[in-house]
C-alpha cells in the first residue's frame, strides 16, 4: 500500500526547507498530486520589524505574478509581538516554485529579506500547516490555539474512521491486522489533508480565527 503522507526536503532561496506533498494510488486530479507546499521560517532582526514587513509585500506582490502560483500564508507564533515569521507557500508544482526561486526578482528580493532577518530553523508539531486561511489578509495571523486545532482533528478523524470502516469493513474485515490497520491510516491522513480539514477550516474559521477574519 503506497498511500501515505509524505514530508520532505526541498531546496527554496538556496535554503533547505520543508516540503509536504502526499503520494497514493488511489486516483485523485493531477493539481492534487503535483502541489508543492513550502515553510520558510525567519527571524527578524530587532529595530527592522517595519522593514521586514514592507518587504514581504513587496516580495508577495511580485511572487503573485509568477506561474504556478496558488496562495501564502503567514504565520506569527507566539502573537504579533514575536519577531518569528513562518511563511507557508503552495503552487502548483514544484517546477513552478523552482523557476520562481530561480528567477532575477526573486533572487534579489531574498538578498535583501538578509539584511532584515535570519534563517531561523525549529522543531514543530506540524499541525499548524492544516490550518491556513485560504486567503491572506494580515501580516500578523497567527494559528489557532493547539487545543481548537486538536478539536476539529478530532471529529474529522472520527467521522472518517467511522464511515470507511463502516463502508470497509464488509470487504477488508477479514485482512490481517497489519494490511487493515495500513489501509484505514493511509485512507485517514489522505482524507484528512486534502479533504476534510480543508473544509473544516473554512467552515469554522471564524472560531479558530476569531481576530484575523
Amino acid at each position: 500500500m503506497t498511500l501515505y503522507a509524505l514530508l520532505h526536503i526541498t531546496r527554496i532561496e538556496g535554503h533547505i526547507l520543508n516540503n509536504m506533498t502526499a503520494a497514493h494510488t488511489c486516483k485523485m486530479p493531477s493539481d492534487y498530486q503535483n502541489e508543492v507546499t513550502t515553510v520558510i521560517c525567519r527571524k527578524i532582526k530587532p529595530g527592522h520589524e517595519k522593514d521586514y514587513n514592507d518587504w514581504v509585500r513587496r516580495y508577495l506582490t511580485f511572487e503573485r505574478k509568477a506561474p504556478g502560483y496558488l496562495g501564502t500564508t503567514i504565520i506569527v507564533p507566539g502573537g504579533s509581538k514575536s519577531s518569528l515569521r513562518h511563511i507557508i507557500r503552495r503552487f502548483a508544482d514544484k517546477a513552478a516554485m523552482e523557476t520562481w526561486d530561480n528567477s532575477e526578482e526573486s533572487l534579489k528580493l531574498i538578498e535583501e529579506a538578509n539584511n532584515y532577518s535570519t534563517r531561523h530553523y525549529e522543531t514543530s508539531t506540524g499541525l499548524e500547516t492544516w490550518f491556513t486561511l485560504p486567503d491572506l489578509k494580515t501580516l500578523s495571523q497567527s494559528p489557532p490555539p493547539r487545543w481548537k486545532m486538536a478539536i476539529v482533528i478530532f471529529f474529522a478523524a472520527y467521522a472518517i474512521s467511522s464511515l470507511s470502516r463502516y463502508i470497509l469493513t464488509p470487504f477488508i474485515g477479514q485482512w490481517p491486522l497489519l494490511e487493515n490497520a495500513v489501509i484505514y491510516t493511509a485512507i485517514l491522513v489522505v482524507l484528512l489533508t486534502y479533504f476534510a480539514l480543508p473544509i473544516m477550516n473554512r467552515l469554522l474559521r471564524h472560531w479558530l480565527y476569531p481576530r484575523n477574519v
